[in-house]
């Protein structure tokens, strides 16, 4: 049946999933959303229709609504009309496009007498129901202005839950005129469905149409919730999943329980949903509440229900027991040493906590975290303090209230330590290493000491020179990492510890320990400073590098003229030998060459070359190569016949020097072997010229110039 306007307020909470307890917070919700919608009277554009869509194997499901109140109200007026067209068949776009109207009536609300038999089953059907076709939203106002206003106000309280209680029943949407099944879809076709509200042609205000682009190709499994955790309490436990990650998924939950962790039941009668807006942007969770038994093991999981009504898998199991607590805790209040070895424990406890306690125990540990062992027990349940004798350098001691049926309440522990003046002893195993970045990562063996509070650490660049103190507070594990720079000439790191107790006792310093740091810094580079040539080849000398580390120079030539081109090393001098000279046998002479030398040190590493010296190679020389060299004045044709015969022919080309007027001789000719005279017309009356000439082989062998002197 259809329930009246008295009845609206329990079927709204109720098909909201709250209880009557929580009605006045639902109301107070819907105002909020109703204060920021707009007379839809003062626009043309009264709202829009929004669409979703979901693929399934075999049909697409559709859902829409309108989000203004008077288009709503429109749409149930004047009912929707849905449009599907085929845009493409096997990935080949349809020209024309294809159109079939899905609803050749218009979809309107069923008529009310058919949503009786739904109503009674589905209170959100029923407030869908009370919604559309009830007469009045119970809402109490003056006449004149104030009656348009509250109209308005009911339209949009009509609107917002009707909008809430479609969305958490898909069969109740398809009743009201608000969903569709589309089961004449075929693979392969992608669809553009529009929706709109069927006004007519002259309506002087606009709803805007809603669309959706979907095929069966879309259709993907549902997700499982995510997040969910328990807190398992005394006789309840609260569960809460993350509701953001898949709030574009699922609308509402089911909460289902298991005790033998296989068989499980839905433990909430209507889907839990959000019922708070997330416009901050802010994560939200799902909260659940649920009354067990203690000392039961219980097994909970969630599932999503969608805009479609589909119930999705089930989240990740959240299992657990629920246990009685005692509801009255000790505290220590005060502590006194009497002694070096005993103590006076004082703590408070509440007076009506006596009759659920059998007494009160000490319990002992030597770091605050445990584990604590029983050092007096049979106290009585009205004392409040206790001495314990037999106390070591560090105590911490708790009292704990043993309840009448077992349960233990243990206070907070408190330190108790006597006066120690004693430091640990000296930390033993530092050890470390370097990467090639300056990382440096220490450790060493753990100080026995219970009552020990860290260690500091302290680096050298030199191990005769102040440490520094590179830890502000004491390091509490038996580890550190620096970080240093590896690009400076220090070739050493030098560490050491000391140990510090909770009383601020120092231990003695460790032993040094020295690391080694990888060598980035290449060797300063070796310079030429000066060469000799002779028959035996080129000498060459350098300054040597000046870096420690340096272990040996490498010369490296390459021939400029003639040769490939490449440097290529001719041997490598060590520095234990001392020596800065080079003496290079393996040229050819008259060839010019250029030389370098590189320092290398005992990490590979190499310097920048030194600066580059071009040198030529003396040339062989021979005598008695030239027989014979004449040399005739010819003053008609105005020129000097020079003509000469060579011992051997070995000659590849000759060299004609001259010297006029007694100056010395330069190289005047060059000719090649197959030449044996010459004719010079370059000359001036009156002069005395001298001739020489030089044969060159091969090699770059020269002979020795054979002269002859002619006057003009």
């Amino acid at each position: 049946m259809i329930m009246g306007p008295q009845h609206i307020g329990s079927a709204i909470t109720s098909a909201l999933g709250f209880d009557r307890g929580m009605s006045r917070l639902v109301l107070v919700w819907v105002l909020l959303l109703t204060a920021v919608v707009k007379l839809w009277a003062q626009v043309d554009d009264v709202g829009a229709v929004k669409v979703l869509a979901r693929a399934n194997p075999d049909k697409i499901l559709l859902r829409w609504a309108v989000d203004q109140p008077f288009a709503w109200q429109k749409g149930n007026e004047q009912g929707f009309l849905v449009v599907r067209y085929t845009i493409s068949r096997n990935g080949q776009p349809v020209l024309p496009v294809e159109r079939l109207i899905l609803t050749p009536d218009t979809l309107r609300p069923s008529p009310l007498e058919q949503w009786e038999e739904l109503a009674t089953q589905d209170d959100n059907a029923a407030v869908i129901a009370e919604a559309i076709y009830g007469e009045d939203f119970e809402i109490a106002v003056g006449g004149g202005m104030g009656t348009i206003l509250a109209v308005n106000e009911q339209l949009e309280q009509r609107f917002t839950f009707a909008l809430v209680a479609a969305d958490q029943s898909y069969e109740a949407a398809l009743m009201a005129g608000w969903a569709l099944v589309d089961d004449s879809v075929v693979d392969g076709e992608k669809y553009l469905y529009k929706i709109n509200v069927a006004l007519a042609t002259d309506t002087p205000y606009s709803i805007g149409e809603g669309s959706a682009y979907v095929s069966l190709d879309q259709y993907e499994e549902l997700p499982k919730p995510v997040g969910l955790v328990s807190a398992f309490a005394d006789q309840n436990v609260m569960l809460n999943w993350n509701y953001s990650i898949l709030q574009q998924t699922y609308t509402s939950y089911f909460v289902e329980r298991s005790t033998d962790g296989s068989s499980y039941q839905q433990v909430n009668g209507r889907p839990i949903f959000n019922a708070q807006g997330d416009d901050d942007g802010r994560e939200i969770s799902m909260f659940f509440n649920d009354s067990i038994t203690n000392d039961v093991t219980y097994y909970y999981r969630v599932r999503g229900v969608t805009s479609f009504g589909e119930i999705g898998p089930p989240s990740d199991v959240q299992s657990g027991q629920g246990k009685e607590v005692l509801d009255y805790t000790p505290r220590i209040v005060r502590k006194v040493i009497l002694s070096e070895d005993s103590v006076a424990l004082f703590w408070e406890f509440p007076e009506e906590g006596n009759e659920v306690i059998s007494g009160f125990e000490i319990r002992r540990a030597n770091r605050a975290e445990g584990p604590y062992g029983q050092v007096l027990g049979g106290i009585s349940p009205t004392s409040r303090q206790a001495v314990f004798s037999g106390i070591q350098r560090v105590n911490y001691f708790t009292v704990v209230a043993i309840g009448n049926t077992g349960l233990q309440k243990p206070s907070f522990p408190a330190l108790v330590q006597p006066i120690d003046s004693v430091p640990p002893t000296s930390p033993k195993g530092l050890q470390g290493v370097m990467d090639t970045t300056g990382v440096v990562r220490l450790g060493w063996t753990a100080n026995p000491e219970p009552d020990l509070s860290g260690y500091r650490v302290f680096r050298a660049s030199n191990a005769n020179a102040e440490f520094s103190q590179l830890t502000v507070t004491p390091v509490g594990d038996n580890s550190f990492v620096d970080s240093i720079s590896v690009r400076n000439l220090n070739q050493k790191i030098f560490y050491k510890i000391i140990a510090v107790d909770q009383r601020y006792n120092e231990s003695d310093f460790s032993e040094v320990l020295s690391i080694e740091k990888p060598d980035l810094v290449p060797p300063s580079p070796a310079v030429f400073e000066g060469y000799e040539t002779g028959d035996a080849g080129i000498e060459l000398r350098w300054i040597p590098s000046s870096s420690a580390d340096a272990m040996g120079h490498t010369i490296y030539r390459r021939q400029l003229v003639g040769g490939d081109g490449l440097w290529q090393g001719i041997v490598t001098i060590p520095t234990t030998e001392g020596t800065t000279n080079y003496l290079d046998t393996s040229i050819e002479p008259g060839r010019t060459y250029a030389y370098t030398v590189v320092a290398r040190d005992k990490s590979g590493l190499e310097s920048s070359p030194s600066n580059v010296l071009q040198i030529r190679s003396q040339r062989r020389m021979f005598a008695d190569q030239i027989q014979r060299l004449t040399g005739t004045a010819d003053r008609e044709n105005r020129l000097i016949q020079l003509s000469w015969k060579a011992k051997e022919a070995k000659a590849v080309e000759f060299l004609i020097y001259r010297a006029e007027g007694g100056g010395g001789l330069k190289l005047y000719r060059k000719l090649d072997a197959s030449y044996n005279s010459y004719a010079d017309t370059n000359l001036s009356v009156n002069t005395t010229y001298v001739y020489g000439l030089q044969m060159v082989e091969q090699d770059g062998a020269m002979s020795q110039i054979k002269e002859v002197r002619v006057v003009y």
